[in-house]
C-alpha cells in the first residue's frame, strides 16, 4: 500500500529534478533499489543516516528531510512547528550547554562510586563514543537528539 507522505513525493521530486535513476541514488546510499524505492513511495521512513546522505546527494538541508520525514498526511498527522526546529549551531549550543551545566550540578557533590551507581553502564558508554566524534558529528547528535524529543 502506497501512502504519499510529504517526505516520499519530495524525495521522487529531487531524483526527477535531477535525472536520476532510483538504483543510482540507492547505490549512492548503500542500500538496494527496492529498499529506495518503499522510501518514496512511503512504506518506509528512511533511518537518520540515509537521510543525512540523502541531504548530500540531492543538496538539500537536512532539516528540511527531517522534518518532511516527521509530517505525515491523514487522520494521524503529525504536526510540527518549524519554530521548534534548531535554525543555528548557536541554539544547540546554548540548550547543551544549560543541560550540560544543569547536569554538573546536580552531580558537583557526588563521590565517584555514588556517581557510577547512578550512570548506567549504558549512558557511560554513550557518553564514551560521544565524546570520540568530531564537532560536526556531535552538533548532528545533538540536532537528532532534539528533533525527537520534539516528537514527543
Amino acid at each position: 500500500m502506497m501512502k504519499d507522505t510529504p517526505l516520499a513525493k519530495y524525495l521522487r521530486m529531487l531524483r526527477d529534478n535531477q535525472g536520476l535513476k532510483q538504483d543510482e541514488v540507492a547505490r549512492q546510499l548503500g542500500i538496494t533499489r527496492g529498499t529506495y524505492s518503499h522510501y518514496e513511495n512511503g512504506r518506509l521512513t528512511p533511518p537518520a543516516d540515509a537521510l543525512y546522505k540523502m541531504s548530500s546527494i540531492f543538496h538539500v538541508s537536512l532539516e528540511r528531510l527531517i522534518r518532511l520525514s516527521m509530517e505525515k498526511d491523514g487522520e494521524d498527522s503529525v504536526k510540527f512547528n518549524s519554530a521548534e526546529v534548531v535554525e543555528k549551531d548557536e541554539d544547540i549550543q546554548q540548550d547543551s550547554d544549560a543541560i550540560y551545566n544543569s547536569f554538573l550540578s546536580e552531580c558537583a557533590d557526588m563521590s565517584k562510586d555514588r556517581l557510577a551507581k547512578w550512570v548506567t553502564i549504558e549512558d557511560r558508554e554513550l557518553i564514551y563514543y560521544y565524546h570520540r566524534l568530531s564537532g560536526r558529528d556531535k552538533r548532528i547528535v545533538k540536532f537528532f537528539l532534539k528533533a525527537l524529543s520534539l516528537m514527543k
